[in-house]
């Protein structure tokens, strides 16, 4: 049976995105310090009144964005898995995917420059783990049933790979755009190298 929403409800989530994509064009383009509530009510078209009705703060507003851009780019990833002929081919080309997104401020800046200091570092982790663990699990998990892997993948595989993908993502985040074709190249060459000392390719 499809699930019925009420027209309030309706109208309470259309507000809701609304200030959501409101505030992800702010934090993109002037970052979360130079961004404050009245701002994104005004490109919002609402009142200041109606932000605090959804969000207790700036932060809060920022935690609701940063869920919004991770899922979004979980989405792509996952596609881009899926999509693929092999796993190896699909964990290479959602690597691409994933600089890639890196590179764009509706990402690269609001969840790896400003995640850090607008939810605090142990929180920014735990969001980003939250986020990315499974999938890379996953990923480590299929290459070893089918037998990619040159050995199996320990415990701390996915942290540890977590943990390069999070410094990438920090480094294109924080990079000027002009730089950014360049890194990229540069990452995904490292990772490549990554992927082949741990493969049988």
């Amino acid at each position: 049976m499809p699930r019925v929403t009420s027209p309030r409800a309706e109208a309470t989530a259309a507000t809701r995105a609304g200030l959501v994509e409101a505030a992800t064009a702010l934090f993109a383009e002037r970052g979360f310090a130079e961004t404050s509530i009245d701002d994104v009510a005004a490109v919002a078209g609402m009142t200041k009144g109606a932000v605090y009705h959804h969000f207790a703060g700036k932060a809060a507003l920022f935690e609701a964005v940063f869920d919004a851009r991770e899922t979004e780019v979980h989405e792509r990833l996952t596609q881009a898995l899926e999509d693929a002929p092999d796993l190896l081919t699909g964990a290479r080309t959602a690597l691409a995917t994933f600089l890639e997104a890196c590179s764009e401020p509706r990402y690269g800046r609001i969840v790896f420059r400003d995640g850090p200091l607008a939810l605090g570092w142990e929180r920014w982790r735990e969001c980003e783990r939250d986020y990315a663990y499974a999938f890379i699990a996953r990923v480590l998990d299929g290459l070893a049933r089918e037998g990619s892997l040159v050995r199996a993948p320990g415990a701390s595989y996915p942290t540890l790979v977590l943990g390069m993908l999070s410094s990438a993502g920090q480094l294109l985040g924080q990079a000027p755009p002009e730089q950014h074709p360049a890194l990229r190249a540069e990452l995904l060459g490292f990772f490549d190298q990554v992927l082949t000392g741990m493969t049988r390719t």
